[in-house]
């Protein structure tokens, strides 16, 4: 059991729940409370509000006596988590069930913060293997997988045909070449490069996708390594990116996954690295770039065309073990993995569904990214399954946000990431 938070990365774990961490949260919705009867409270990062406002009343009416109290974190994952555990540390039960993201279901089970998850009604059967495996720890499941995710490469297809170029680019030097010449024939101050490169988990996902592409990894006798030849080259090509290219805005080292969704929803953006969910909301109408974009896999290094180097997400809904209404949390488990919720997912907010039936022609013909993305998840990585993730990606990110801002050479940030991690995690 890993129940301990190392002195090093204990941050801001035991901040009060009447303190920062409600502060996380906003009401989205009326219920009145887990504590009274027939109702419980469900808590989902921002980035799911969208699939959230259909999912919860479609949920309410067709379970008749279950009123659901929905509450909001902010999108990106870290802050989520962190509410998650303050929560945890103090024995709170102010949430029932809540969205987990991928990486944390060893940790949530080995705390004991993750109560085991029953499928009665068989969807598991139906569905992936890979998210399914994802929530099994020791034979038992410790949440209900809901979406599963790949990310992607982003293209303006208008501004690529108005340069001349009728395909993405396949290796990271294409990309850096084409953007650096579409932005030299345009008459727009534009983007070259947009991608995740703030403090936080979706940094530590950009570095593996470079470290991946380039046929490198992170596991080494057993161990987790972070500074290898490809590692440092692959933080050394992001930093490449802002401060040798210029294709990459320096902005980047600050900012978040929806927050380059919105950058390039704006118009202004050559290419983006980001998750299925920018599909449907960058085709609402309204959007400057509805209908003049397409997805591809992501680029990858010179002499690695068969990497495998997308990120494999994905959320899954959990029960807290400390939950006032188990049963009716359960039940709100099933549901969303139902096939009525899945393609609301699916065809509404083109999210990947973790049912296999809607990977067909038939759902491929009302959501084509299905198919594209169907693609794309057959050339993804896990990230690397262990009690200790969350601890190991805060000593990447942190560190390789230092390089991105160039405080330190990528080489030592990630000498000194390995230091963290050989304390921290291998030894742990």
């Amino acid at each position: 059991m890993t129940d301990k938070v190392s002195g090093k990365r204990r941050r801001t774990f035991m901040k009060t729940v009447a303190g920062s961490s409600l502060a996380l949260l906003a009401g989205c919705g009326g219920g009145g409370g887990s504590s009274d009867d027939g109702s419980l409270t469900y808590v989902y990062p921002g980035y799911f509000s969208e699939d959230a406002s259909d999912l919860v009343p479609m949920f309410e009416k067709q379970s008749d006596s279950i009123s659901v109290e929905s509450q909001q974190t902010p999108s990106d994952a870290s802050s989520t988590r962190e509410y998650y555990v303050n929560q945890f540390i103090s024995g709170a039960s102010s949430f029932d069930v809540g969205n987990m993201d991928v990486i944390w279901p060893a940790e949530f089970a080995g705390n004991g913060w993750a109560a085991e998850v029953s499928d009665p009604e068989g969807h598991t059967d139906n569905m992936l293997p890979t998210p399914v495996d994802s929530v099994t720890v020791d034979g038992t499941m410790y949440g209900m997988p809901i979406h599963t995710d790949a990310n992607a490469l982003y293209y303006r297809t208008d501004l690529l045909e108005d340069a001349g170029y009728d395909s993405p680019p396949e290796t990271y030097m294409e990309l850096v070449n084409m953007a650096q010449d579409i932005k030299q024939q345009s008459d727009q101050d534009l983007n070259g490069y947009i991608w995740q490169g703030g403090s936080n988990e979706g940094l530590t996902i950009m570095w593996l996708n470079w470290l991946w592409g380039m046929g490198g990894s992170i596991r080494q006798d057993g161990n987790l390594v972070v500074n290898s030849e490809e590692g440092i080259a692959a933080l050394q090509h992001a930093v490449d990116l802002i401060h040798e290219y210029n294709v990459t805005p320096e902005s980047i080292p600050a900012s978040s996954t929806d927050q380059n969704r919105q950058t390039f929803q704006q118009g202004n953006t050559i290419f983006m690295r980001n998750w299925p969910y920018a599909v449907a909301l960058m085709n609402e109408d309204g959007s400057a770039v509805k209908d003049k974009f397409e997805v591809a896999p992501m680029p990858k290094a010179e002499g690695h065309p068969d990497a495998n180097n997308s990120c494999l997400g994905g959320w899954n809904l959990f029960i807290n073990a400390n939950a006032n209404k188990p049963e009716a949390a359960q039940q709100f488990a099933n549901y969303m993995a139902s096939m009525e919720a899945q393609k609301n997912m699916a065809l509404e907010h083109s999210r990947l569904p973790v049912r296999k039936e809607l990977y067909s022609d038939e759902y491929y013909e009302q959501a084509p990214h299905l198919e594209t993305f169907a693609n794309i998840v057959d050339q993804t990585s896990a990230r690397p399954a262990t009690p200790n993730y969350s601890t190991f990606s805060e000593i990447v990110y942190t560190n390789c946000n230092a390089a991105l801002v160039q405080d330190k050479s990528p080489e030592q940030a990630l000498n000194d990431a390995q230091e963290e991690i050989d304390s921290e995690v291998n030894n742990a």
